[in-house]
């Protein structure tokens, strides 16, 4: 059996309304993301418990169609709009603007040859502030930076429950 854990790094991030990520109660979540280009990725047309969400463009499969996709802005949230697909499906992530693909970071240990992609906590890709997210639809395998500095991974954990 496979459960979702979120798994905390930073104990004294400065959260505030100018920091990149932001807390209420005890939902943790980020208001702007961007593409290595420095394209806004956030839509206010789709929202998530009010809150903005995260629009990524995914080619299904090798030259597949081209998908849109708005996911939730919230640290370890799953919640996602657009099209179902199989677990595991293989997407090519893009940029809905410039339509190039999101860069590649590190392996995902979900399935062999898969990568999680990056998505930036500001415009400028080189303050190394970055979303991974997996290229394997229904991976909830997810992980949060900010100067290089790990803050947050989601993880899947497998066992007997």
């Amino acid at each position: 059996m496979a459960r979702q854990k979120l798994e905390q790094y930073l104990e004294d991030y400065p959260f505030s309304d100018t920091s990149h990520i932001r807390r209420d109660g005890d939902r943790l979540w980020i208001p702007k993301l961007y593409c290595h280009n420095g394209h806004d990725l956030t839509v206010t047309g789709v929202t998530f418990d009010g809150l903005p969400a995260i629009h990524i463009l995914a080619e299904v499969g090798e030259g597949g169609p081209r998908e849109d996709f708005y996911l939730s802005p919230i640290i370890n949230d799953p919640r996602k709009e657009g099209p179902e697909l199989p677990d595991g499906t293989r997407l090519r992530l893009l940029c809905p603007e410039c339509r190039e693909p999101l860069r590649q970071l590190v392996p995902c240990t979900c399935r062999v040859g898969a990568y999680r992609r990056a998505v930036y906590l500001t415009p400028d890709p080189q303050e190394l502030g970055a979303v991974g997210i997996c290229e394997v639809y229904g991976c909830p395998q997810s992980f949060v930076t900010e100067d290089g500095e790990l803050l947050y991974e989601v993880v899947q954990e497998y066992g007997r429950e």
